[in-house]
């Protein structure tokens, strides 16, 4: 189950780059390097929605056959609750 793992902590951390791009999309730029910038912007806007939902669609159906996972609560809360603000935010905010 260590592929799953990685997962959980890749999206974590593209999540936090996704709450840090929503920061900064209604404050001014703390960082101001335009590399940096463009790979915060691209991990957290672009790669967090997906990657967030793949994961826990699979931590879904992990949970639905059964299977004995070691995963820590506090992330597949966490997780779960991004995926639900992602959704407010590319989905139902929009209009």
């Amino acid at each position: 189950m260590k592929p799953i793992l990685f997962a959980y902590r890749l999206t974590i951390i593209c999540n936090a780059f996704f709450l840090y791009c929503l920061y900064v999309q209604r404050y001014p730029n703390i960082i101001h390097q335009t590399d940096l910038n463009a790979i915060i912007i691209i991990l957290g806007w672009m790669a967090a929605p997906f990657l967030n939902l793949f994961v826990n669609i699979w931590y879904g159906v992990i949970i639905f056959n059964k299977t004995v996972v070691k995963l820590p609560v506090w992330m597949s809360i966490f997780n779960f609750l991004l995926l639900i603000i992602q959704i407010y935010v590319y989905f139902i905010l929009p209009i």
